[in-house]
């Protein structure tokens, strides 16, 4: 008997520790089975947007000459200073020009005179038909050089040819100038442009552009509505194509030329089928980006390829590709993940966690 319960106590001892070793190993592979996030894919419908660093500009940034040569004896503004359209800004002395238009304006008078008193006498028969074509030929030059010359001295004066602010004074009173010469220039600030760069992609998708609007660093939080100008179809030298853009409606003072923005265009993306993931459920592979399905029958994960769209600023994607919105990916841990792998889940974020980021 002494044998017997040896061989007893020996047996259920070792059926314990069997017991206790199967537990353990069930324990370990449990705890090292991976844990992943996961969400539910969404179909992606409102329009898509896409952002490009921009520049501020004035509509208008000219250059100012005198259409005649003299020298200057007033300067009437200075630079910074606010003028209204067709207000002096400079002006050449007009001496010269005055006493060439009182000779000009004193001959013009006798040979009008003489002209008239030709047609009198050629309705009369008394002058030949020549003779009173002359007479008018003679009329017509003198009236030309008379209105040149007023034209002249009107053109001493310097005039602001839109409202806006005096940028720059290239010269000084008494210094003199010749015809054509820049003396002032000016920038409407009354009116903006903003210019872009976009890539060849989206210049050739421009069809499909449907709205347009822009942000500037002074205040990042309020959009400003744009209307497209037009995009010039011969990239620059890197390869960029010029876009331009009128603001249509903007508050004074907001902004200024050279100042920064962004400008945001939206597009139709309705000819492909969108979704919206999380960023972070994204991971690259061989050069592909990529997501984790999660294969529900059996808690494995399997890859598929997606093609990045936009990311927005609130962290979700828009993506197309191998997906559907009946599939549920992983949203983080995706870089720890193989092929087929077994994986547990979290709970899936309620409906108020918009993009399962939280």
């Amino acid at each position: 008997m002494g044998i017997n319960q040896r061989l007893l106590k020996a047996l259920i001892g070792i059926v314990i520790v069997a017991g206790f070793a199967a537990c353990s190993a069930k324990t370990s592979e449990k705890s090292t089975q991976t844990v992943v996030k996961t969400t539910s894919v969404r179909k992606h419908s409102s329009p898509l947007s896409k952002s490009y660093p921009a520049i501020i500009k004035a509509s208008s940034d000219v250059r100012l000459a005198f259409r005649i040569a003299g020298p200057i004896k007033n300067i009437y503004v200075d630079e910074g200073d606010f003028v209204k359209k067709n207000q002096v800004l400079a002006q050449i002395d007009p001496r010269d020009y005055k006493l060439q238009l009182q000779a000009t304006e004193a001959k013009y008078k006798e040979v009008k005179s003489e002209v008239e008193r030709i047609t009198s006498l050629y309705k009369k028969g008394k002058v030949s038909e020549n003779d009173y074509e002359k007479a008018v030929s003679g009329l017509k030059q003198v009236t030309a050089k008379y209105n040149a010359h007023k034209n002249s001295l009107e053109d001493t004066k310097l005039k602001a040819p839109f409202s806006g602010h005096v940028n720059t004074i290239f010269f000084d009173a008494e210094e003199t100038v010749d015809a054509g010469m820049p003396v002032i220039s000016m920038i409407d600030t009354q009116k903006y442009e903003i210019i872009t760069h976009l890539p060849a992609n989206d210049y050739l998708n421009k069809e499909k552009f449907t709205g347009f609007s822009c942000r500037t660093v002074n205040d990042p939080n309020i959009p400003i509505p744009l209307k497209l100008r037009n995009i010039v179809s011969k990239a620059n030298l890197n390869g960029l194509y010029p876009a331009y853009f009128n603001l249509t409606d903007y508050g004074k003072g907001q902004i200024l030329p050279g100042m920064s923005a962004e400008v945001i265009i939206e597009y139709n993306g309705q000819n492909e089928n969108l979704y919206e993931v999380p960023s972070t459920a994204i991971f690259e592979q061989n050069g592909d980006s990529r997501v984790w399905i999660l294969l529900k029958n059996n808690k494995t994960v399997q890859s598929r390829t997606v093609k990045v769209v936009e990311i927005k600023s609130s962290g979700a994607a828009i993506v197309s590709g191998d997906i559907t919105e009946k599939d549920t990916i992983v949203s983080a841990g995706v870089h720890n993940l193989n092929e087929g792998q077994k994986v547990e889940t979290l709970e899936e974020p309620s409906d108020s966690n918009v993009g399962g980021l939280l």
